[in-house]
């Protein structure tokens, strides 16, 4: 469904007899919408998006209720050596998927994160973080404890608010966005939140966001525009770089200073995490200074290029050895290791590609290497040169 400007909406009101007031309260919301961010739908109620997303009103309303809307969670093993840990992603079960997809994509697609974010928006690269960091002398790492389930619906309700919707759409559309934690009661001292003040829509329970849904990498980011414009000034004001890629949070500076001075740093970055209700996850805080290696989302950045680590450039060596040895080859390799050939296939290509974005002709040497295989007939992406 295209988005009908206030003025379309407003004749077609008056056709229909609509009473003058209604209308006049619609178009104000639809033209202060369009006035912030031309570019969104102007949402009006929740019969307004089951219609644009071709969802039932009643389905959406029992999932605004927490009564309907649920999610399938599957665990994936954390790769954390010595340590017993899972990661939750949560998948929305299929007319809530097909909802938060049209969120995604007639609302969330259309809003700038801060510029110092490098994930989860068009344009965004891993690479491009990590350069910012290229020939640092100090690097300090930082990761965000339980990224998206620390977002909780309050934080979500609060985007959408400042895209210029209503009190109560934002709050449906945050309640459709999240899903119930009963770690994590409502604050019924917070009269202000609807969750606390309509009967139909009572929960005790705040949402948070659900890793997995399509709407949940945007809406981190937004919720995080406020951290990462005090996260910028800090480092402008110590004259370091600051990037953040989801949960990753990375200072670094290129001059020589003592560990003393780049510890304060750290300790005001923890604080300013703390400040906003976010938790660090201090086992994965680290200081990196002169003569110790330095990573950046797997890429290495104490040169003047970023580059790839020597263990992961000698992974794809010893895949391309023996998938193109004589006595090996694909399905012998693909044996030893347990697996598929076409598992094998796609996994050593994944490894090639990433290895091109960061060493463009390592990659490319790897992939010519690559494309010589003997493979049996499989299914198999196509290639870029």
């Amino acid at each position: 469904m295209r988005p009908t400007s206030p003025q379309q909406y407003k004749a077609a009101g008056h056709e229909l007899e609509i009473d003058p007031a209604v209308l006049n309260n619609a178009t104000a919301t639809m033209q202060r919408i369009v006035s912030l961010n031309p570019l969104l739908f102007p949402l009006l109620t929740l019969k307004h998006l089951s219609v644009a997303s071709d969802v039932s009103y009643g389905f959406l309303r029992k999932t605004v209720a927490r009564e309907a809307g649920r999610y399938r969670h599957i665990y994936l093993r954390k790769n954390v050596p010595g340590r017993k840990n899972v990661r939750m992603i949560s998948i929305p079960e299929g007319r809530l998927l097909r909802c938060q997809r049209w969120i995604s994509e007639n609302i969330l697609r259309f809003c700038a994160p801060h510029h110092a974010s490098y994930a989860y928006h068009p344009g965004s690269n891993p690479v491009f973080a990590a350069r910012m960091h290229t020939e640092a002398k100090w690097l300090i790492k930082v990761d965000i404890q339980d990224f998206f389930h620390a977002i909780s619906e309050h934080q979500v309700y609060k985007v959408f608010r400042s895209l210029g919707y209503s009190r109560l759409v934002s709050f449906e559309m945050a309640r459709l966005c999240t899903m119930p934690c009963e770690r994590r009661e409502l604050d019924m001292a917070d009269e202000k939140y609807l969750g606390a003040t309509i009967e139909q829509y009572y929960s005790p329970y705040v949402g948070i966001l659900p890793q997995g849904a399509p709407t949940s990498p945007m809406l981190s980011n937004l919720v995080m525009k406020q951290l990462d414009a005090k996260l910028t000034k800090l480092a402008d004001d110590n004259a370091m770089s600051f990037t953040r890629y989801a949960d990753d949070i990375v200072f670094s500076c290129k001059d020589a200073r003592s560990r003393r001075s780049v510890n304060r740093v750290k300790r005001l970055i923890l604080k300013t995490l703390n400040d906003e209700g976010f938790k660090p996850n201090l086992r994965k805080t680290k200081v990196r200074g002169p003569g110790k290696r330095k990573v950046v989302l797997g890429i290495l950045v104490d040169g003047k290029q970023p580059r790839l680590p020597r263990e992961y450039k000698d992974k794809i060596r010893q895949h391309l050895h023996y998938l193109t040895h004589p006595g090996f080859g694909p399905a012998s390799h693909a044996s030893a290791r347990k697996t598929s050939v076409s598992r094998v296939y796609h996994h050593v290509f994944g490894l090639i590609c990433w290895a091109k974005a960061v060493e463009p002709s390592f990659g490319e040497e790897a992939l010519r290497v690559f494309n010589s295989v003997n493979w049996p007939p499989i299914s198999k992406p196509k290639f870029y040169s």
